[in-house]
């Protein structure tokens, strides 16, 4: 139990790192880890995981303690989501206070401006990752790269994406 805790604990920490525009751009790799190399999951657990995740009130790395809790109970719960929220909120905190006496700077200007369609992009690896896992049905690979499309053009809440995804999906799909 130990050893996978570590795995836990190693593996999202180093996540948290990467995780530019939240959690969920971090599902490709989270799946490459959590279903490819350690096999905690299957795909189809592993995109269970992410609906329930992404349908349920809260933060969008609700996927990170499910992970850890159908690995390691509670305990793999709270060690995968402190492992991924500690490492990046010290880096931020650092940064930000960092960058908040450069901020004119050009370099500072310049990372700013950049940061927008890095996490398009991640969003864009995740669409591409969740499609993957559930077997690359047109209807849903369509649905996704649409919602992914979207959403980095349109400053608009996630949670209506979510809604018309739904909608769509059960109108269509």
């Amino acid at each position: 139990m130990n050893g996978v805790l570590t795995a836990l604990a190693w593996r999202f920490a180093l996540l948290s790192f990467v995780a530019v525009g939240g959690g969920s751009a971090t599902y490709p790799q989270i799946h490459a880890d959590a279903v490819t190399q350690m096999h905690w999951l299957t795909d189809r657990g592993f995109t269970e995981l992410v609906a329930v995740a992404q349908f349920a009130p809260g933060p969008n790395v609700l996927i990170v303690p499910l992970i850890g809790w159908q690995v390691a109970g509670w305990l793999g719960a709270c060690v995968a989501l402190v492992a991924f929220l500690t490492p990046s909120s010290i880096m931020t905190i650092v940064a930000g206070r960092v960058l908040q006496r450069r901020a004119d700077t050009p370099f500072v200007v310049a990372l700013r401006s950049s940061l927008r369609p890095i996490a398009a992009g991640l969003f864009f690896a995740s669409g591409i990752a969740l499609a993957r896992s559930t077997g690359f049905a047109a209807g849903g690979v369509a649905i996704t790269a649409g919602v992914a499309v979207l959403a980095t053009a349109f400053d608009v809440s996630p949670l209506w994406w979510l809604v018309a995804a739904a909608a769509i999906g059960a109108i269509f799909g």
